[in-house]
């Protein structure tokens, strides 16, 4: 019963995972029209049939196995049913923690009727969350790597980035632009079977990490593919409109850097990765690429496509050559002394708290910013991110005057907008573009978060991406896939800083957390009979 029980399951966790991660992100039913919606629903109806079957079954094979072992003494039990389902983890926790904050929140709200479902068109409501966690441990819990899965997952995200790469460039395969002129807003802000920019930022900030570790740590002929598929990803990142994406770009690189300073022959697949970036950009401009970009990326792509990118890509071509030539040589590895990451990490922190106070000090003193020449990104005004700064400063102030019980449980699952609407009535969009317009969120994920569900709903669920990124990188020298993991979460923690948690992105950074969580319960599991064997 028991082998049937966990066959079944894991038919479950493959089904649900490859829903999610390869048909959602592509699935489309009016074209762009309602698009948000219709993703919406779809993750909805999978998650409701998929979660309800594992409960189910789990009921009926926890009801059985009672049954059978009642008379057996009570830690007999307790050590068997930890064999079969094994224990809780940090990020566990934090997960459970999350899903009972959201319920509270939930139960605390004074609007009961949006925080169930979520805020019309985001819809990141109490049941989302649900579903989120829910679909977190049943993955967690039963899905085993498999190759069909894997490789069906990788030609949907391939298929996504290339289809943005192309309509950048002009060309509508889909058909979706047929009715919309070149120069309409949602022609140049609309991409591929995602949609919105910033929805199309938040995918490929978990996405695109799976194209670069399949690059990085493929071998023999897969690297063939695999490095086409992660020069268009590469391309996609690029070319997807929102500066938020550099910054995650910049973070899974950083990410792969640590990861790769532990041999030579790692460190070589780094550069190769990294040439990827200014070979995209030298050939955009040596082919004068036509491209169909937002009004606001004007100034961006003249830094792209220049013949600067050429000095870059002939320094990391020669070092890839020259660093190949060492490995074939062979000898000793100074990278496996550990010694470089060591000195690597402290330059690295060193920069990060070097930046940090160039940036405090450009609040306080115009004469700083003066001196790097520009106050655009340096100087935190209203104006700055496209308006978040008034945006952010307006919800901070917001979140201040709330009253305890807001303040430690939030106003709501995705009640952003009826709370400062409602309640603090002031108007956040009040020049630039986005005169008008409605913010249904804080355009900060952890901002968001920290309203919506209060202090202790933003420390569970940052508590569960650190927390698994740290589990992933303890485990990351014996087991490589989670390089995958360890890149999704950094760039999806650094691009929510700008954007938002919604119905496509956000259920698929669960999933990558839960197939790593699985692979971490794997090894566990090893060890726990390793131990017994002793």
């Amino acid at each position: 019963m028991e082998t049937r029980y966990a066959g079944f399951q894991k038919i479950i966790a493959s089904a649900y995972l490859l829903l999610i991660w390869a048909v959602l992100p592509i699935y489309m039913k009016d074209g762009f029209y309602l698009l948000a919606d219709a993703k919406y629903l779809l993750f909805r109806g999978v998650s409701l049939i998929f979660l309800m079957l594992w409960l189910l079954s789990a009921l009926g094979f926890c009801t059985g196995w009672w049954w059978r072992h009642k008379s057996r003494p009570l830690q007999e039990n307790r050590i068997e049913w930890r064999r079969i389902h094994g224990g809780f983890s940090g990020t566990d926790y934090f997960a459970l923690g999350f899903a009972a904050i959201s319920f509270l929140s939930y139960l605390f709200s004074n609007y009961k009727d949006t925080a169930f479902v979520g805020y019309s068109g985001w819809y990141m409501g109490l049941l989302t969350q649900f579903f989120l966690v829910g679909g977190y441990f049943l993955v967690s819990r039963w899905y085993e790597k498999e190759k069909m899965i894997s490789g069906i997952v990788w030609l949907s995200v391939f298929a996504v980035c290339l289809l943005g790469v192309l309509n950048r460039q002009g060309y509508d395969p889909l058909g979706t632009f047929k009715d919309m002129d070149w120069w309409d807003w949602d022609r140049r802000n609309l991409l591929s079977t995602i949609g919105n920019i910033n929805w199309y930022c938040s995918y490929l900030s978990v996405a695109f990490p799976l194209l670069l570790y399949c690059f990085w740590a493929e071998e023999r002929w897969k690297r063939i593919p695999a490095g086409i598929a992660a020069f268009v990803g590469v391309a996609a990142v690029i070319l997807q409109g929102s500066t938020s994406g550099y910054a995650a770009l910049l973070v899974m690189y950083v990410i792969l850097m640590f990861g790769s300073l532990q041999e030579t022959r790692l460190f070589l697949r780094f550069l190769e990765a990294v040439l990827l970036v200014p070979l995209f950009c030298f050939l955009a401009w040596a082919t004068q690429m036509d491209l169909i970009l937002p009004y606001d990326m004007d100034g961006i792509i003249e830094r792209i496509c220049t013949p600067l990118w050429g000095i870059p890509l002939g320094i990391l071509a020669v070092g890839i050559v020259l660093l190949r030539l060492i490995c074939r040589r062979g000898g000793k590895d100074y990278l496996k002394s550990g010694k470089v990451l060591k000195a690597v990490q402290i330059l690295t922190a060193a920069a990060v708290i070097g930046a940090a106070a160039v940036f405090a000090g450009c609040q306080v003193s115009d004469s700083v910013w003066h001196f790097f020449g520009s106050s655009g990104f340096l100087r935190f005004d209203a104006e700055w991110g496209n308006m978040r700064g008034g945006l952010w400063t307006a919800v901070w102030n917001g979140f201040c005057r709330t009253d305890f019980v807001r303040k430690l449980y939030g106003v709501g699952p995705d009640c952003f907008a009826r709370y400062f609407y409602e309640v603090e009535t002031i108007d956040i969009g009040v020049t630039g573009q986005w005169m008008g317009a409605i913010y249904a969120n804080a355009h900060n994920e952890w901002l968001n978060m920290l309203v919506n569900e209060g202090i202790l709903g933003f420390v569970a669920y940052l508590g569960f991406f650190l927390s698994a990124f740290c589990r992933f990188w303890k485990n990351g020298r014996e087991n490589r896939r989670m390089m995958a993991g360890m890149m999704a979460v950094g760039a999806y923690v650094a691009n929510q800083f700008f954007s938002f948690g919604q119905a496509v992105s956000t259920p698929l950074i669960f999933l990558v957390i839960a197939v790593c969580e699985s692979e971490c319960r794997r090894k566990d599991a090893g060890k726990g009979n390793q131990n017994g064997r002793e």
